[in-house]
């Protein structure tokens, strides 16, 4: 494995790509013209790619909080932290949110706070890597086929809306954007890829993806003969990301599975790594711009093909402008400052033991 200053090149570069694919699908909502259709070119190419966005984004968590063992302080930290960058993208974007609004950043800040629960079967050695996987899959898929009506309505604004506590942690735990369930089974998926040894995954990666791209076809084909819908953001669809459903779930591991084999083996780009490493501050800050433009393309009358230009040119001016920032002012991120917060209060903490 390729490492830069102990960091692992292409788990970097995965989290460029993530925050990329982010961005894009954001861009895209946001400019897409309304005389465009839900089966446009545009649409499932956004679709596909930012479907994978939020998925391997939890994955890579799910990986790194095995490995890193964080104390309760240092999860009370980041999970707070993440809390209040949900919050300041919700304010920052009321075209999309309410101030309160759970997303995939409270959704990280969650899955941190819990992970001594949902991690505990694999920490503690009570099952295998492959058994705890297969276990949490069953229990997510048992789930989410035989009850969809506990993740609440498709309908974005019913899952952005959060006019109470009681509503706020129903959004939190099932109903809103990114709810805990079904989202710990990307983080439990990462966890387990993070505690089996290099080259234990491969045959039954090769299994599941295997599996996954044969039901997804058969949906597909199902779809193109019947006449519906295959894959939509919310609505009536075989494939759902609000909720995400079971085909989803199904596909969508199925494409993360293929990026990380893909990662593992070809994506070492310093400039994806260089942006994955300043992935939160990328994901809060290019919510900026659309505070401001986000009407523009009702102004302009802009064709699909515009949409599509402009939406493209926005992700990657926003890989440029990680890079260049990264390479520049690494240590003026959000990441940093995080990491500042726990330095300074593990610093005070270490005063006041030595004092007493």
């Amino acid at each position: 494995m390729l490492k830069d200053n102990k960091r692992i090149v292409h788990i970097d570069a995965l989290r460029g790509l993530a925050v990329l694919f982010m961005v894009m699908v954001h861009a895209a909502a946001t400019w897409n013209p309304y005389s465009s259709s839900q089966t446009s070119v545009l649409a499932y190419v956004v679709s596909g790619l930012g479907g994978l966005a939020a998925p391997l984004f939890i994955t890579l968590l799910g990986w790194g909080l095995l490995r890193a063992n964080l104390s309760h302080q240092q999860r009370v930290i980041r999970a707070g932290f993440l809390f209040v960058c949900q919050f300041l993208v919700n304010i920052i974007s009321p075209h999309l949110f309410e101030p309160f609004t759970p997303g995939v950043l409270s959704l990280m800040g969650l899955l941190i706070l819990t992970e001594p629960i949902w991690i505990y079967p694999l920490r503690q050695g009570r099952l295998s890597a492959q058994a705890y996987f297969l276990s949490t899959f069953a229990a997510v898929l048992t789930l989410t086929f035989l009850a969809p009506e506990i993740q609440g309505v498709s309908s974005w604004n019913a899952r952005v809306a959060t006019n109470s506590t009681v509503v706020l942690v129903e959004h939190l735990m099932l109903t809103g954007t990114y709810p805990l369930h079904p989202w710990v089974l990307f983080a439990a998926f990462g966890a387990t890829i993070s505690a089996l040894p290099d080259g234990e995954h491969r045959r039954p990666a090769i299994a599941f993806v295997a599996l996954g791209l044969t039901y997804s076809g058969l949906l597909l084909i199902h779809a193109w003969r019947n006449q519906v819908a295959w894959a939509l953001p919310s609505g009536t669809a075989l494939l759902t990301f609000f909720p995400a459903n079971g085909p989803f779930l199904i596909a969508s591991l199925t494409g993360v599975i293929l990026l990380w084999a893909l990662a593992s083996t070809r994506l070492h780009v310093e400039w994806l790594a260089q942006t994955g490493r300043c992935s939160l501050t990328v994901y809060v800050m290019h919510f900026f711009p659309f505070a401001f433009l986000h009407g523009i393309d009702e102004r302009y009358a802009w064709s699909l093909s515009q949409s599509m230009l402009v939406t493209f040119c926005y992700t990657l001016l926003w890989a440029m402008i990680a890079t260049q920032w990264y390479k520049r002012y690494p240590t003026k991120t959000l990441e940093s400052l995080m990491r500042s917060l726990e330095g300074n209060i593990r610093m005070r903490q270490q005063r006041t033991k030595g004092g007493s």
